[in-house]
């Protein structure tokens, strides 16, 4: 049986699985993000692929459009701004 630590080695304990517990959540995070947005480039690849992602990951097509704008990229163009969208608003320029 292990002797029981000290409070040295209790603190060290405690900071080092406080320090995993971040880079587990930063991660989580990070592939979080690149998931919606690597959706949110699905999504224009034809009339409906919204419906239909939403269809395979078995949520609302609400929540895709949701997350994809939470998680959307400054370099990405907003949906609502895409040359698509802004012909139907304006087809003569």
């Amino acid at each position: 049986m292990t002797p029981r630590p000290d409070d040295q080695a209790r603190t060290e304990l405690r900071d080092l699985v406080a320090k995993a517990k971040q880079r587990r959540e930063t991660e989580h995070d990070r592939v979080e993000a690149e998931f919606w947005q690597e959706i949110d480039a699905l999504q224009e690849r034809y009339h409906g692929a919204q419906l239909d992602i939403a269809a395979a990951l078995d949520v609302k097509r609400n929540q895709i459009l949701r997350q994809t704008k939470r998680y959307r990229s400054t370099n990405q163009p907003d949906a609502n701004n895409s040359p698509t969208a802004l012909r139907k608003e304006n087809p003569h320029p």
